[in-house]
């Protein structure tokens, strides 16, 4: 019973502070680059520090209303249709306090 407790108060404060500690915002944004990231194979030489074990497909986006850069990853059909100049919608959570963009999301 207490461990229950104890579980579900952890669960409970861990909701609070990710719905405090951040925004939604969605707005207009222009494509102005795209990157690929290769996946690395356990045991090859690292070229890029943003390799993983899995392919990254990253649009990169200026926002129309502040000027922000923001990158967002993508599935390979999205990114491969989207072109540089291309008007997209975006949605994205930003930190309150640090002004951190975390999960961008190319809708």
């Amino acid at each position: 019973m207490k461990k229950w407790i104890v579980h579900s108060s952890v669960v409970a404060l861990f909701l609070m502070i990710s719905l405090i500690g951040c925004e939604k915002r969605n707005g207009d944004a222009i494509v102005i680059g795209k990157d690929y990231v290769a996946a690395v194979k356990q045991g090859e030489e690292i070229k890029d520090e943003r390799a993983t074990n899995h392919e990254q497909w990253i649009v990169k986006v200026r926002m129309l209303d502040n000027g922000r850069t923001v990158e967002a990853h993508v599935d390979r059909g999205q990114w491969e249709k989207l072109r540089e100049s291309d008007r997209v919608k975006v949605a994205y959570r930003v930190g309150k306090y640090s002004g951190t963009v975390w999960d961008a999301e190319i809708k």
